[in-house]
């Protein structure tokens, strides 16, 4: 009886021991077996040092171009095609002097576009907000001067007469839409679109030409072979695209 209670308190002891070293102590991690993701997140910054510039992802940027004023209109940026026309070149002035000048490019690492200056070789992450401003890390927000006049129809190959479509276009008149289309008045247009997530981008851009009484053709200069007709009702009512989607300017 008493050997037989040993060999019970051996077994226990046994038992114990297994069962502390399948379930480790409290610090140790279990492996499901399952990916870990989370270094697959795209970390856009908001500046970063030394953008090298890339011809590949050279475009025009449309949506970027003209003279924009901060909300005090003591600074003044002026972005616009180069000479050159290979580059979106950029120019800031404060009070008159200029702060800062570089070019603008997408940053396929970051997935964001930049405003790069060569002042000081940062780039500077850049979009456009739901009310149509443009905003620029560490320079600030910016609304567009539509008395400025930066270009004119002959210089975008555009029509005369499209000045009468200058403005923001909201779908439906609803600024919470899903799309809205900007008309600089200089034969500049550009097509934005609301993602599932509530974030603007681009979806088309072009040039604007006159084609009738109130009637007008929006060639794409993003893809070769598309136009999109645009019929004004009225002052401020617009019908859009072969399925006539209905656009009020707000």
């Amino acid at each position: 009886m008493k050997n037989r209670k040993s060999y019970y308190s051996l077994l226990l002891a046994l038992v114990l021991c297994l069962c502390l070293t399948a379930c480790g102590g409290s610090g140790d991690t279990i492996d499901d077996g399952s990916e870990d993701y989370s270094g697959n997140e795209v970390n856009t910054p908001d500046s970063f040092e030394g953008m090298v510039k890339d011809s590949e992802l050279a475009t025009n940027y449309a949506m970027y171009w003209g003279t924009w004023v901060d909300a005090d209109n003591n600074s003044e940026l002026i972005v616009a095609m180069a000479d050159s026309g290979d580059e979106v070149r950029f120019d800031l002035y404060q009070d008159g002097s200029i702060e800062a000048s570089g070019f603008v490019q997408f940053s396929q690492e970051y997935s964001g576009d930049y405003f790069y200056n060569e002042f000081d070789g940062w780039a500077h992450h850049c979009w456009l907000a739901d009310d149509g401003t443009l905003q620029i890390e560490g320079f600030g927000g910016f609304e567009k001067d539509a008395s400025a006049g930066d270009m004119d129809a002959s210089d975008t190959g555009a029509a005369d007469d499209v000045s009468a479509l200058a403005g923001m276009w909201y779908l439906d008149g609803d600024v919470n839409a899903a799309s809205w289309i900007e008309f600089d008045g200089s034969g500049i247009w550009t097509l934005y679109e609301r993602s599932a997530e509530g974030d603007w981008s681009e979806a088309d851009y072009g040039t604007l030409r006159a084609n009738g009484d109130s009637q007008y053709e929006a060639v794409s200069d993003a893809y070769e072979g598309v136009s999109y007709d645009a019929y004004l009702a009225d002052d401020n009512a617009m019908y859009w695209g072969g399925e006539n989607d209905y656009y009020q300017r707000t």
